[in-house]
This record gives structure tokens, C-alpha cells and sequence, in this order.
């Protein structure tokens, strides 16, 4: 009985994405609201995507965490995206997989002066490549405009953290 659920489920998913507008050669810049669980803070980033085969989106994006604690935190990313339709090519999902860069910055300075230390300290940077493991929808509001939500974890050394957003995308 689950090998026929799970080959209804994969037939279904298949239909969806035979179905889906998402053409090669798709141009689309966007912005999002982000949350990281990581650093427990909000933050804004931007993306550029472009579809080079039908299906397949390919997605760069560099976010910005406010600062928090005397940390500033931000990122890069590299994906991939295989959107799938569910809805008359307006309702779309999406695994991402992809690469990510991230760079925090402590500014000693700033904190040993906040606290009344006398010292003259630098800042402390922490870079980090990863990998970035996630999933999305899309909801084309009209055929130029569209609705995002996305969660992505991004694996790092020391900066390990799961990235909500929630934004908005144009697509030329």
C-alpha cells in the first residue's frame, strides 16, 4: 500500500511540473523580509533568478541581518530551484539546494566602549561556506508579480542557522 501511495504522489508531482509556465530564459529580481534562527534576528535581502531550462530556476541572493549584540551578520547564496505548478500555473513549490557564504563581525570596539572600558579593540570577523538545503512557494499574482515563502537551512561551521523569508519577485 506506500509503494502505491508514494507512486500516486510521484505521478501527481510529475503532472504538476509537465503543466508549469516557468520557461527557459525567465528573468526575475525580488526582495525579502528574512528571519535567521541562528543569529535570532531580522534582516532584508534581494535575489536575481534566471531559468536556463524550462523548470529549473537558478537563483543568487545576498541577505543582511540587523544588527544584534554587537554582531552584524551577512550572506550570499547560490541556488537551485526545481519549481513544481500545483495550481494553474500560479501556485508553484520548490525544493533549493545550493551554496552559501556568510560573514559576521563583532565590533569589540564599540561594546567595550558602551560598557565604559577603556581599550581600543578591533573587530572580529567569521567566515563560513556552506550548504544551503530548503524549500519554497510561489504565487504569480499576475504574470509579471509574485508572492514568496521560503525556508532555507544553510550549513556552516559555527553559523549554522535556518532562514525564513517572506518577499516579493518581478519577473521581466
Amino acid at each position: 500500500m506506500k509503494k502505491i501511495i508514494a507512486i500516486l504522489c510521484a505521478a501527481i508531482l510529475g503532472m504538476g511540473a509537465a503543466s508549469a509556465q516557468v520557461d527557459k530564459g525567465d528573468f526575475a529580481v525580488g526582495a525579502n523580509f528574512i528571519y535567521g534562527s541562528g543569529i535570532k534576528n531580522f534582516g532584508v535581502g534581494a535575489r536575481i533568478q534566471y531559468t536556463p531550462i524550462d523548470h529549473v530556476r537558478g537563483e543568487f541572493g545576498m541577505n543582511y541581518f540587523f544588527q544584534k549584540d554587537y554582531v552584524n551578520m551577512w550572506d550570499m547564496n547560490l541556488n537551485a530551484e526545481y519549481l513544481v505548478n500545483l495550481y494553474q500555473q500560479r501556485l508553484y513549490i520548490y525544493p533549493i539546494v545550493g551554496l552559501s557564504y556568510a560573514r559576521s563581525t563583532f565590533d569589540a570596539d564599540k561594546f567595550l566602549k558602551d560598557h565604559g572600558i577603556e581599550g581600543d579593540k578591533d573587530k572580529f570577523n567569521d567566515n563560513a561556506f556552506g550548504l544551503n538545503l530548503g524549500a519554497g512557494a510561489e504565487y504569480k499574482l499576475t504574470e509579471h508579480v509574485g508572492l514568496t515563502l521560503e525556508y532555507r537551512h544553510s550549513i556552516m561551521k559555527d553559523i549554522d542557522q535556518g532562514v525564513f523569508g517572506i518577499g516579493a519577485n518581478y519577473k521581466f
